[in-house]
């Protein structure tokens, strides 16, 4: 046996020692892949789990993208909405200042008018106590007329009674003086001889 031993030769050793290597550095490496195959599996597992959850929260935020974007188009429209309310009460505003502006100009205007108008009520007033005052000498001196007035009437009343009578005694005289004219137009007739009678009675006269 000895003589078996020492007849092989030496790279044959050399040769089975570097299968021997060979075969252990295989045989490491194959524990390491099958580690690293249940690593890659258990990572795979765990990444098909990751996946499914990934997929469902890529589903849950899809669902929560189209709600958002529902919510967004709502939002979308609420703020064209706004903005059309906005414009409107701008355009409105716009006017009301317009019109706050014409309203103040009048009310300057109005007010200007009010100043004159008590400028004009205090000249009113001045003139009026003065007319006060004419009217009261006004009203004293028609009082001084009416009661000369009353004099004047007293007076006339008297004059027109003297009249009065003075045409009464005037009539009454007329009268006197017809009746007495006529009497001696009857008188003279009496007195006075006919035409044919005087002349026959002058030659025996």
């Amino acid at each position: 046996m000895p003589e078996r031993v020492s007849a092989i030769p030496g790279w044959a050793w050399i040769v089975g020692g570097a299968l021997v290597i060979v075969i252990i550095f295989t045989g490491y490496r194959v524990v390491q892949t099958q580690h690293r195959l249940q690593t890659v599996q258990s990572e795979l597992v765990n990444a098909k789990d990751e996946a499914a959850q990934t997929n469902a929260r890529v589903a849950d935020f899809e669902q929560r993208a189209d709600s958002l974007k529902s919510e967004l188009d709502k939002a979308n429209a609420q703020r064209n909405e706004l903005q059309a309310k906005l414009d409107q009460a701008t355009t409105d505003m716009e006017s009301a200042k317009s019109q706050l502006e014409d309203k103040q100009s009048r009310l300057e205007a109005v007010q200007s008018e009010v100043e004159s108008a008590h400028q004009a009520a205090d000249q009113a007033k001045a003139e009026a106590t003065e007319l006060k005052k004419g009217a009261a000498s006004l009203i004293s001196e028609l009082d001084k007329a009416n009661a000369r007035g009353e004099a004047l009437q007293t007076k006339l009343d008297q004059a027109s009674s003297e009249i009065e009578r003075l045409k009464s005694e005037l009539e009454q005289a007329n009268a006197e003086r017809k009746e007495l004219q006529t009497k001696l137009n009857q008188a003279k007739s009496e007195v006075q001889p006919a035409p044919g009678g005087n002349a026959q009675s002058e030659p025996g006269q």
